[in-house]
C-alpha cells in the first residue's frame, strides 16, 4: 500500500528552498483547458493560505520531509481509502515539468 502524507506536514521539493504544508490530498488542476490532477496541494509554511496561491506536486517531487502531519483512525481509514479507489480517478495525473505556467 502506498501511504500519502497527512495534511499539515511540511516539505520541500526538489530544486527548491521554500518549505510548503500540504492543505490537500489528488486536487483537481486545469492545465491550459485540460483537467488532471495532482497527489498534493500546499501553501507556502509558516505563512499559510494566501488568497488563491497553491502549489500542486507529487511525491516524486518531494525533497525533504520536515515533518509529518497528525495521524488518527481518521487518517488511517483515509490511507485505505486513497489506496483502494486511487486506481478509479478519471482525470489524469499531471507533472510538475509538463504543466503551463501562465
Amino acid at each position: 500500500m502506498q501511504k500519502y502524507l497527512p495534511l499539515g506536514s511540511i516539505v520541500r521539493l526538489r530544486n527548491g528552498d521554500t518549505k510548503l504544508m500540504i492543505v490537500s490530498r489528488f486536487p483537481i488542476f486545469e492545465n491550459g483547458g485540460e483537467v488532471g490532477y495532482f497527489e498534493y496541494s500546499s501553501c507556502v509554511y509558516p505563512t499559510g493560505i494566501d488568497g488563491s496561491q497553491f502549489y500542486f506536486f507529487n511525491a516524486e517531487d518531494i525533497d525533504e520531509v520536515y515533518f509529518e502531519g497528525y495521524v488518527d483512525i481518521a487518517e488511517e481509514e483515509a490511507q485505505k481509502i486513497f489506496d483502494k479507489e486511487r486506481k478509479n480517478i478519471a482525470y489524469p495525473q499531471f507533472k510538475v515539468e509538463k504543466t503551463k505556467e501562465d
